[in-house]
């Protein structure tokens, strides 16, 4: 009976932390990619647009950080199609 606990527990914590780093985590890599493109930019007087184009240093950040994304994205689309071919990626 302890055994069965023991590996919800280590389950519960497994979904846990992916949930962490999905759930918060790459949406803040994307917010941080956002903000990586308004770095040293000027906002015009009405605060809706910029006057100046995006920093290199700014533009080449952002372009990681959502490389990063996608790349999340689409290792998560190969686990649910490999899972749906009955391939085992992770565990047993």
């Amino acid at each position: 009976m302890g055994e069965i606990f023991l590996k919800a527990f280590e389950a519960l914590w497994q979904v846990l932390v992916a949930g962490i780093i999905l759930g918060a985590g790459l949406p803040a890599v994307f917010a941080l990619g956002i903000k990586a493109l308004g770095t040293g930019r000027t906002l015009a007087a009405d605060g809706a647009t910029y006057t100046t184009p995006p920093t290199g240093a700014g533009r080449a950040g952002s372009t990681v950080l959502f490389a990063v994304c996608v790349a999340a994205i689409l290792f998560g689309i190969f686990l649910v199609v490999a899972s749906g071919f009955g391939l085992k990626i992770f565990g047993s």
